[in-house]
């Protein structure tokens, strides 16, 4: 078997590994394997100097630093994976050592930002159509569903990967939580407040049924879902709070990644454990949810002050 499709298929099965993690893995090591190519080896004989001189080849495109430590992550994991398999007997990428850089803080936005984002969508998207007395029932549905995917993203901090595939049945409106499938297939709970509640359960009796009719034969079985019926992409999303950002008057882009990032750190200033924090954004290790403590360092600071033994001396 190929050994590069017998790694991704470990990944998929052993690691429960995401379509989007999988494509990530496959370009970067395809990309390595034609520079190997022109040196007349493959990925099983490569050595250490053809992966330096690769990174050489990157550096002389002035790739980002991040992007040259993301294609070295995938070529050791590729290795360690050829080594357990007993494919090779040297791991070439041992001594291979990962651009150093800063890490990036999570951006989150500030509570004037977000009160004129869920004020466009309170008021409603802006979606231009005919006119007709049909479209108009159509544009109302899909701001009623844009007015409850917002308020649930930033009230829940969920991704946006999670948000567009939760299934109808996993969201349970009378109890206030919802069931998402975070990364590696990891399932988790998350509750969100009664405004949410109620902004959903306008959504799923009054606007989805109109987005269904628009193909009777579609049966979708995702909650959120667009005109027609069918589900929604990461990108269609990620569209729609473009047009929301340009409602609110925004000069900056507005990522989706960043309501989740304003909801930890609100969470975190709010007084919220770092544990109970990372159980709700589905973080698989504490060192990643630490991030949020370099955001807020005046509130840890007074945290410090009023709960340390020895804060006020």
């Amino acid at each position: 078997m190929n050994d590069l499709k017998f790694f991704l298929d470990h990944l998929r099965v052993s690691k429960n590994s995401s379509i989007h993690t999988l494509s990530a893995y496959e370009r970067d090591l395809k990309q390595f394997e034609v520079v190997l190519i022109s040196r007349k080896k493959n990925l099983v004989s490569a050595s250490e100097n053809d992966i330096q001189a690769y990174l050489k080849d990157l550096r002389s495109k002035e790739q980002k630093t991040t992007s040259i430590a993301r294609k070295i992550s995938a070529i050791r994991q590729f290795y360690k994976f050829l080594i357990q398999e007993n494919r090779i007997e040297e791991d070439p990428s041992l001594f291979i050592e990962s651009p150093s850089a800063s890490k990036k803080l999570p951006k989150a936005i500030s509570p004037e930002i977000i009160e004129k984002i869920l004020a466009v969508v309170d008021q409603g998207s802006q979606y231009l159509m005919d006119g007709s007395e049909k479209d108009e029932i159509k544009i109302q549905a899909l701001r009623l569903r844009d007015r409850a995917m917002v308020y649930f993203l930033y009230a829940t901090g969920v991704r946006v990967s999670e948000l567009i595939n939760i299934p109808l049945q996993h969201m349970d409106l009378e109890a206030g939580y919802a069931r998402v499938m975070g990364k590696r297939k990891k399932e988790r709970v998350v509750p969100f407040v009664p405004i949410v509640t109620k902004y959903l359960n306008e959504y799923l009796e009054t606007a989805r049924p109109h987005l269904l009719a628009a193909n009777p034969n579609q049966n979708c079985e995702t909650f959120f879902i667009g005109l027609g019926g069918e589900g929604l992409t990461r990108q269609g999303f990620w569209k729609t709070l473009k047009k929301i950002a340009i409602a609110a008057g925004l000069t900056e882009s507005l990522h989706p990644h960043m309501l989740r990032h304003t909801f930890a750190t609100d969470l975190l200033k709010s007084g919220m454990d770092l544990r109970s924090l990372q159980m709700l954004l589905g973080h698989a290790d504490m060192q990643t949810t630490q991030i949020y403590t370099h955001i807020a360092p005046d509130h840890l600071q007074n945290v410090i002050k009023k709960y340390h033994p020895r804060g006020g001396k």
